[in-house]
């Protein structure tokens, strides 16, 4: 079973909301879950804005205390565990919220290679094709001048 001493802020929070507003849980500490669930909802509905102060749903206390099906029993506090509450609460510091900075990435730097004018000889040549190529560099023979099979014959190469 939880006690007082050992609950967290948070928890003794919902406890004490539900002693101030239900003093019937002084003197009988056994809770019912649909009670504790309406108590909880009807604590969320008053409270006004983000100027209320928040208080949980008690998960916590469904698991711990367990008296039997359904029912509970709510760690209810003495006199001097709920006077160190107060003074608890009383020295909390306040947290400040703090403006959160937008993480800014480096612009990438992108390299543009120009094109060299080797390159543009190069593209001017791929523009015509191999065959083009060894045409326009072969010399031109002329039929009548030269007869194929008298170079043939010239290099030892008989043809029948």
């Amino acid at each position: 079973m939880l006690k007082f001493a050992n609950l967290s802020l948070a928890q003794k929070r919902f406890v004490v909301a539900v002693i101030e507003g239900h003093p019937q849980y002084v003197a009988d500490n056994h809770i019912t879950l649909k009670e504790c669930a309406s108590i909880y909802y009807a604590m969320r509905d008053q409270r006004t804005g983000a100027k209320g102060e928040k208080i949980g749903y008690p998960n916590w206390l469904f698991n711990k205390n367990k008296v039997e099906r359904g029912v509970y029993q709510l760690p209810v506090p003495t006199e001097t565990e709920l006077s160190q509450y107060s003074k608890d609460i009383a020295t909390k510091p306040t947290k400040v919220a703090k403006a959160k900075v937008a993480k800014v990435a480096k612009a990438k730097v992108v390299k543009v290679k120009t094109k060299q004018p080797a390159a543009k000889a190069k593209a001017e040549s791929m523009d015509t094709s191999r065959l083009q190529k060894i045409i326009s560099d072969s010399v031109e023979v002329d039929e009548d001048v030269e007869d194929f099979n008298a170079i043939l014959r010239e290099n030892g190469i008989t043809v029948s």
